[in-house]
């Protein structure tokens, strides 16, 4: 059988209820496993010495295709061995000539188009026995990843073909350098901090935090001269440790550029032309060099592909950042460009318009008496209103907008008081109303609501005079209120309606306000609690309104993360939400555990998860809870999403079970999506637990298998779809793992109709 390890990069998982309301339960069961899986991790050392640019993850699954013996494999086995062929030859030219053209690239090119014409022909096959036979998403999954290639092959021969200023010519610099930066950045730092005007870079950031003075002092200070001067024998050695010259330049190249930006304005330009900081930015400019070579960044991104933990994903983080302030033009490009293509969202949510109206609350009906002051006259009475509610979605191609929309139909019955005299009226007014809504990182912003009158009636009913019952003088005062009333009528049209709508604006405003302040306040502890306990940041990507959708798209980041690299699954019909996370999430989270060469009881970290997740049940007592472990130091836990299976790689130092110690092995636990006997659909263990490196394979399966029984599948259906009878319609389905993407939606049960839908039928029916 085919190493796990060595297929390619695939769908990722979530965690943690705060991470979402809804689908985000999907996180929680997922996470969950790899709490209870504290108990291994692989014991794997970094293999950087194995680092190469040939792009194994893309090999293997191209290489299953050539070798397969089914008939429907045929057509694309000749186009196969062609890749595999031009890949070979351009990651030869990589390596030995990369400043010389490179004319089997250009062929690759014309190569992958054929292949994607295949690919869009072919038809997805779910068969698990016999032949291998590649499916649409495989040949999806490989498109992608020669496309991603392809331009980034590009960078790197732009890159080697320029002259570069490697570190090495830092190597004359010396300590008293580095005490000449120090003074001229001081003098910067004061005079920030003498000059009575604020110029901010942007709100809540000023030119001095723009340019980290501080943290450049404090880095500055910490080079200390050694007490025995060094004895420069030659510039091949450097007199300054290369960790310290690393810095120092990486940081040099990154304010020279912040210096440099185009997007500074004229006032900030004039500020920072000032004799003191161009002295700065000329000694700085005397440390610029590239710390790090393209085919540097080629090799962990490589690495990074095969295996999709967090100590690749940091190395590559940062290797992508020094790259992208490098001094050269086309290094910098070469990095900016690999960022992009590792930084799309990692998480995407669907919600369909339907569903939104499905939730909305019913009409609202409502008497009440009313005292008000029309055209001077006091008047009393009773109304009634009607209100129904809908929301429909503003189609905007980078926000997400919708738009409560409400219809009001107020009948009223009133007395008005004048001179000797009763009028009674009756009115009706229909009132269309729109309240615009925007979801941002912040929360939801709503603007001021926007009314409109499109019916109004007013009728005298009934008039009482005192002088009713005198012959004569009755008609003659009737007729000169009935006249009086006639042409005050338009004004008092005019003053009725404006008080409606300020009426129906107001409370709609204050209504909306009132219901949308419990959920941003969730907003915003989820983001305070991402970034207190996880280091992580939320922020809105390319999300987008469609008519009948909203498509909230998020990147999850933090400090030396990278985010996903292909395209999500497309939401299925039926769907009336969708939720899916790539796999660069739930190894984030798992990175801030800080397990790398932690040691500890099985017990000890299933405390330590339910306390960071603050979820209590994943402290449960369990058995093997004695087991000692000690996780590695390189990958200790991995999760992939990989050929419709959730992968967990699990890396072990050291185990210590009954007086005997395990070391350097490692677990992997496949879990799918499958339906238990009640029809709800979970997340199933998978075959074996499969080890490396365990020589007592019986005793170390016996143990996995406990830890991860398949007896204790993980529900993938949302307690709240079970247990509010408002989504007694809906349940999960339409689960797709593919391309690095674990997706989840809310669809109908068979046996149940939407209520939106159900009244819907009636009233056709009738």
């Amino acid at each position: 059988m085919q190493s796990p390890l060595a297929k390619s990069p695939v769908v990722l998982k979530n965690y943690g209820k705060r991470f979402a309301h809804a689908g985000m339960y999907l996180c929680v069961a997922l996470f969950a496993f790899v709490l209870l899986g504290s108990v291994s991790t692989q014991g794997q050392e970094s293999p950087t010495a194995a680092f190469e640019l040939y792009p194994r993850a893309l090999d293997v699954p191209l290489r299953r295709i050539v070798e397969s013996s089914a008939d429907e494999v045929q057509p694309l086995k000749e186009v196969c061995n062609f890749l595999l062929n031009d890949i070979n030859t351009i990651v030869v030219h990589l390596e030995r000539t990369p400043t010389e053209p490179c004319p089997e690239l250009q062929r690759l090119e014309e190569t992958v188009k054929l292949f994607e014409t295949l690919r869009t022909s072919w038809t997805i096959h779910d068969s698990v026995e016999g032949p291998y036979i590649p499916s649409a998403i495989a040949l999806d999954e490989i498109f992608h990843a020669l496309q991603r290639r392809i331009y980034v092959w590009k960078f790197f021969l732009q890159a080697e073909a320029v002259e570069s200023t490697p570190l090495t010519t830092l190597y004359g610099k010396c300590f008293d350098d580095v005490e000449r930066l120090k003074e001229r950045t001081l003098a910067v730092e004061q005079y920030f901090a003498r000059t009575r005007r604020v110029v901010n870079y942007r709100p809540g950031q000023t030119l001095r935090d723009y340019l980290d003075t501080q943290s450049w002092l404090t880095e500055l200070e910490a080079c200390r001269q050694p007490a025995q001067p060094i004895r420069l024998v030659s510039l091949s050695t450097p007199s300054i440790p290369v960790e310290i010259l690393q810095t120092l330049s990486y940081r040099a190249n990154t304010t020279i550029q912040r210096l440099e930006s185009p997007t500074l304005t004229n006032e900030q330009r004039t500020f920072l032309n000032h004799p003191i900081v161009n002295a700065w930015k000329e000694e700085l400019q005397s440390w610029m060099a590239d710390t790090v070579t393209p085919t540097h960044l080629l090799q962990f991104l490589e690495q990074y592909e095969v295996t999709g933990g967090m100590s690749d994903m940091r190395a590559l983080s940062r290797f992508i950042d020094q790259l992208s302030s490098s001094k050269t033009t086309e290094y910098r490009q070469l990095g900016d460009f690999v960022r992009l293509q590792y930084g799309m969202a990692n998480v995407r949510c669907f919600l369909s318009s339907p569903l939104l109206n499905n939730h909305l609350p019913p009409g609202v009906s409502e008497i009440a008496s009313f005292r008000d002051v029309i055209q001077s006259q006091p008047t009393v009475g009773r109304r009634q209103s009607d209100a129904e509610f809908a929301v429909s979605f503003v189609p905007h191609p980078s926000r997400v907008l919708t738009s409560l929309d409400v219809g009001v139909d107020l009948a009223t019955v009133s007395r008005s008081d004048a001179f000797a005299t009763q009028l009674f009226n009756t009115g009706r007014t229909l009132v269309v109303a729109r309240k615009k809504i925007e979801l941002t990182e912040q929360g939801f912003l709503t603007e001021p609501c926007e009314a409109k009158i499109v019916g109004h009636q007013m009728r005298l009913v009934r008039m009482n005079t005192e002088f009713d019952g005198v012959p004569m003088l009755s008609g003659l005062v009737r007729g000169v209120v009935l006249n009086q009333y006639e042409s005050r009528l338009p004004d008092a049209r005019t003053e009725s309606q404006r008080k409606i709508l300020r009426q129906v604006r107001n409370q709609i405003d204050r209504e909306t306000e009132k219901r949308l302040q419990p959920i941003n306040e969730k907003i915003r502890a989820l983001t305070q609690y991402a970034d207190e306990e996880f280091d992580l940041r939320i922020e809105r990507r390319d999300s987008q309104t469609e008519e009948q959708w909203l498509v909230t798209a998020w990147g999850i980041n933090g400090k030396d993360t990278l985010l996903s690299s292909t395209p999500a699954p497309e939401t299925q019909p039926g769907s009336f939400a969708d939720l899916k996370i790539h796999e660069s999430l739930p190894n984030m989270l798992i990175s801030k555990l800080e397990l790398e060469g932690k040691r500890g009881t099985v017990s000890d970290f299933k405390e330590m998860l339910a306390e960071k997740f603050q979820q209590p049940a994943l402290a449960a007592p369990g058995e093997h809870d004695d087991v000692v472990l000690t996780f590695a130091s390189y990958n200790p836990v991995v999760v992939r999403f990989v050929d419709g299976r959730v992968e967990l790689t699990i890396s072990i130092a050291a185990l210590r079970l009954n007086r005997h110690t395990h070391r350097n092995f490692k677990a992997i636990v496949w879990y799918k999506p499958a339906y238990d006997s009640s029809g709800r659909l979970v997340l199933q263990r998978d075959g074996y637990v499969g080890l490396i490196n365990v020589r007592e394979q019986f005793v170390m399966r016996a143990v996995f298998g406990k830890i991860f029984p398949v007896s204790r599948p993980f529900p993938l259906v949302p307690k709240v779809l079970e247990s509010d009878p408002q989504f007694d319609y809906l349940t999960t389905g339409h689960s797709r793992i593919e391309r690095g993407w674990f997706a989840l939606a809310l669809v109908e049960k068979p046996d149940k109709i939407p209520p939106f839908f159900m009244s819907a039928r009636e009233s056709a029916g009738n």
